[in-house]
């Protein structure tokens, strides 16, 4: 080392104390401001929204119900858990909704706040598609879910669903076929729902459809349902509209049709327009 460099570098390297504590002042100062606006904003924001949802100007003085007719208003508006006079913005949305939803036939719920006074509910109820025996009675909706004990005061005219066990509720091809099966009865002329009084499941054969009438059993199996009634209809109107002495008809096979009467069973063609044998 050279004489003199050292003391050189030590010289460039030190700063005057005054200078650096200007500069971490200085630091410090900025950080403290910049963490005391966050914490005004914070506060500030906290007290505005404090006075949102206490002011009497947002008051509710409406709460709207539509889509109702088996849950009353007033049940939903308590399940809601809002009242008349409470703020607009003192509840959760959410909270609000799901309190509505314990309501087992409400299926979907909307709600949304008219500023500044009125609240709006929207009640999409479920649709009920037939009765379930399975260790009760059951209410099944329209998407297949099962959402309720059937109770008398419920006063459904549907049909019932035997022959379900509790492990077949999860099988796609059972509740499918049911869901298609009633769909097929719902939508069409001539025979449907209203001249059904039992459907019956079964996994070795599928579905079986009991007639108002006579009580006769429609073997229908598990699919093409519609074509499966058209052939019935067809054998119908070759007896003369008259089920009086059948048992059962076995329609898995449209163009050859089992009927089974009390001591006999004949064949009639799907295409027939007369009884057989």
């Amino acid at each position: 080392m050279r004489p003199g460099e050292g003391k050189r570098r030590n010289k460039r390297l030190t700063e005057p104390f005054r200078k650096r504590a200007k500069r971490f002042l200085s630091k410090r100062l900025k950080t403290g401001l910049a963490f005391g606006s966050v914490v005004a904003i914070f506060v500030s924001g906290a007290m505005i929204y404090k006075d949102l949802t206490t002011t009497p100007y947002l008051a509710i003085e409406a709460i709207n119900v539509a889509g109702v007719y088996r849950v009353k208003a007033e049940e939903v508006i308590t399940l809601a858990g809002i009242r008349s006079g409470q703020n607009m913005l003192s509840f959760k949305k959410a909270a609000a909704i799901e309190g509505i939803k314990t309501q087992p036939w409400v299926a979907e719920a909307f709600l949304k706040r008219g500023l500044p006074s009125t609240i709006n509910i929207d009640i999409k109820e479920r649709e009920p598609l037939a009765l379930i025996q399975l260790d009760d009675m059951y209410v099944m909706d329209t998407r297949g879910a099962i959402f309720k004990r059937y109770v008398v005061e419920d006063s459904l005219d549907l049909p019932v669903v035997t022959g379900l066990r509790p492990e077949d509720i999860g099988n796609e091809e059972a509740l499918n076929g049911l869901i298609e099966l009633m769909a097929v009865l719902r939508g069409r002329q001539g025979f449907n729902i209203s001249s059904v009084s039992e459907i019956h499941y079964a996994r070795a054969n599928g579905f079986s459809v009991y007639t108002m009438e006579d009580g006769v059993m429609l073997i229908v199996g598990g699919s093409d349902f519609e074509e499966r009634l058209v052939s019935f209809e067809k054998v119908l109107k070759a007896r003369g509209g008259a089920l009086k002495g059948v048992e059962a008809m076995d329609l898995t096979n449209p163009a050859s049709v089992i009927v089974r009467l009390q001591s006999t069973e004949t064949k009639e063609g799907g295409e027939a327009n007369e009884q057989k044998g």
